[in-house]
């Protein structure tokens, strides 16, 4: 592509990195350095079945362990006020961790052990014993498709996890070359250099403030401040550098509820970081998705449908939500287009946003079959896509923001 495509995106300006040199040189300090006077350390205990509920948690050894300050479960928090909360519709929808003694999933924290240093913190951990009542558990997407759901409708999702329709439903069955193909996407983890870590203390009983791995302080402040039930002004959240994140920073998850739980109980600063392990399945991932994609063309390549059904996983506890079929809508200009999504609820943890969230699910599938498609027809792949270019929104009608269209197709050619 020539230079003349890209003189508006400014991509020769130089920009001037701000936390750079101190990342490559290590002089920056990220959460989990940070050291604070009597800071106490956490370490989760975790669950090892994936559905039933504990009937027993003995803590006795652990609690008498060199340096143990505590261990803090469901049988002893000081409680998440929201969790309290009658109305549904202003909870926040996540785990409630420490609320009771359920369990949804493998690895879920069933306690914490707080200790003046990690290895005491780890080793107290290690004598903690659960005793559980199992129950059937469902992990597998494919072996569970019947359990798919309509996921509830959000006013910023605009309809595009309903079942859609433009022109005919299964158009492409009349088509002249058909394809049908159906596309995993195994799940892929957050790991950026930087794992998850939290610092929480409190000032008395109403003033909170954290330490934290996060892509949004201000989203984090929001969030604590309505778990907890306090003023916005009295929670605080310091995170000077991020060390990547992939969309796991979006949001506050288990670990630092339950920090900020053992930081309120004790009084005390408490430290809680992620080991790698933990950040597998911790801190959201990108769902386990099922697609299936039927294309038809006349012999010249021209799209006369398309077909595309996702199902995704999601936790038994949240509705994780993504906008998989967005791009079938929008790509290219077909006349007759139907989707169908679905979310599985699995004995999993809740998946979460990562980089092109939903758009880069649904365009895997999407591209994959377009291309299956172009060598059973005998065309480029880019011809194809050329010719069933969009050069307007074919879903709404509305003009592009900007495109390259023009020209692009004999540039492509060498014709430029």
């Amino acid at each position: 592509m020539g230079k003349q495509y890209l003189e508006n995106a400014e991509m020769q300006k130089a920009i001037s990195r701000v936390d750079g040199r101190v990342k490559v040189t290590g002089a920056a300090k990220y959460s989990a350095e940070v050291q604070l006077d009597g800071l106490l350390y956490g370490v989760l205990v975790e669950s090892t079945i994936a559905q039933g509920t504990i009937i027993q948690l003995d803590t006795m050894k652990a609690s008498r362990a060199p340096g143990v300050i505590a261990v803090i479960s469901h049988l002893n928090t000081p409680g998440v006020p929201e969790y309290q909360l009658q109305n549904e519709e202003v909870i926040q929808k996540q785990l409630r961790v420490f609320d009771n003694n359920r369990i949804y999933y493998n690895g879920q924290p069933v306690a914490v052990v707080i200790a003046d240093t990690l290895e005491r913190a780890q080793y107290g951990a290690s004598l903690v014993k659960a005793t559980y009542q199992t129950e059937k558990h469902r992990t597998e997407l494919e072996d569970n498709l019947s359990m798919g759901i309509i996921p509830p409708m959000l006013t910023k999702d605009q309809g595009l996890t309903k079942d859609y329709l433009r022109g005919t439903a299964a158009a492409y069955q009349g088509a002249d070359v058909q394809l049908t193909e159906t596309y995993i996407l195994p799940s892929e983890l957050h790991h950026p250099m930087e794992p998850h870590a939290i610092i929480a203390y409190w000032e008395g009983n109403d003033r909170l403030t954290v330490v934290d791995k996060t892509q949004g302080s201000q989203q984090t402040r929001a969030s604590l401040a309505k778990s907890f039930q306090l003023p916005l002004e009295n929670v605080k959240v310091l995170s000077t550098y991020v060390g990547g994140a992939f969309g796991s920073g979006l949001r506050v998850w288990p670990h630092e509820i339950v920090a900020v739980l053992a930081a309120k109980k004790l009084q005390r600063p408490v430290k809680l970081a992620l080991t790698r392990g933990q950040m597998s399945y911790m801190v959201g991932y990108r769902p386990y998705t099922l697609q299936k994609v039927s294309l038809g063309a006349d012999k010249d390549g021209k799209l006369v449908g398309i077909s595309h059904e996702s199902y995704g996983q999601t936790s038994l506890y949240e509705k994780l939500t993504e906008r998989v079929l967005q791009m079938t809508r929008m790509m290219y200009n077909v006349p007759n287009i139907d989707t169908k999504y679905r979310i599985v609820p699995l004995n999993v943890s809740t998946p979460a946003p990562m980089r092109g969230p939903g758009e880069a699910t649904g365009s895997f599938a999407l591209e994959c079959a377009l291309d299956e498609l172009s060598y059973k027809l005998g065309i480029d792949p880019i011809e194809l896509r050329m010719i069933n270019y969009a050069k307007v929104d074919p879903d709404n009608h509305l003009p592009w923001s900007s495109n390259l269209s023009d020209g692009l197709l004999p540039a492509w050619k060498g014709e430029n």
